[in-house]
């Protein structure tokens, strides 16, 4: 498959996770799921390594600086916009909180921190240099973007006004499942967050393709991750777990029947 050089304004694109220490991450991810990775110098103190698949470049990770010592360990999301300024515009007039204007991300891209109604973060990304991940959509790269919320109705409303989405039920899922598509293309996912899930916080979160869902559980455990949701099926269309690195962040795992 061809290296992705551009996304369509509104493709969540890119992925990167913040960590406490970025040796252990890199360990960690790189043994997971067989990337190598680089460092960049990123500014004074701060380094922010590439993780890349068969050497194309699929999402990041970089230590919490100052300022960020109470972050827990989390990834986040990015969604490719085709002017920065407006779409920060239309969060903040569907209600969403602008938590960090635009700014310059170096030479690289211009950047903007939103938050949802219910409490989610979404990073709006203006590429300069980086389009974003070379490759999603199959084993070793990022597959499928999920918005877990406490409120799916309120967060597909806020959405379809911020970006040019089109949302609604999708009727492929066995559970109440809010699909959202780009272009009539499936993009990223809405689901509730279940009152037996604990103290979860509304999140963005992203799952790997892999090749062996139950092979990639034993080796997060291995490597010292920790399971939160057990290898199980989607009927008819994929085998997913939900897992915790080293260091708590919490990403899901996924196969696809047609891989």
């Amino acid at each position: 498959m061809p290296e992705i050089t551009e996304y369509p304004p509104g493709s969540p694109s890119w992925a990167d996770l913040l960590c406490k220490n970025g040796q252990v991450a890199k360990e960690f991810y790189a043994n997971l799921f067989g990337w190598t990775y680089d460092d960049h110098p990123a500014g004074p103190g701060v380094v922010y390594t590439m993780f890349s698949h068969q050497g194309v470049p699929v999402c990041a990770s970089a230590e919490a600086g100052p300022g960020q010592e109470n972050l827990p360990p989390h990834w986040s999301v990015y969604v490719t916009v085709d002017d920065l300024e407006a779409a920060v515009s239309r969060a903040r007039a569907a209600g969403g909180t602008v938590l960090f204007e635009p700014f310059d991300v170096m030479d690289v891209g211009r950047m903007a921190i939103i938050q949802d109604q219910e409490g989610a973060f979404l990073r709006l990304w203006y590429p300069i240099k980086h389009a974003g991940a070379g490759k999603m959509h199959e084993p070793g790269a990022i597959t499928w973007f999920e918005l877990a919320t406490t409120d799916p109705s309120s967060a597909q409303d806020f959405y379809t006004r911020v970006f040019p989405w089109e949302a609604g039920p999708d009727p492929n899922t066995p559970f109440e499942y809010t699909l959202v598509k780009l272009a009539d293309v499936p993009t990223a996912g809405i689901l509730q967050i279940g009152e037996d899930w604990g103290p979860v916080p509304p999140n963005w979160g992203i799952y790997f393709g892999v090749n062996d869902v139950d092979a990639t559980v034993a080796k997060a455990r291995e490597l010292g991750g920790s399971v939160i949701v057990e290898p199980r099926d989607i009927p008819d269309f994929a085998r997913f777990a939900v897992l915790q690195d080293v260091e708590g962040a919490v990403f899901s795992i996924l196969r696809l029947n047609e891989w």
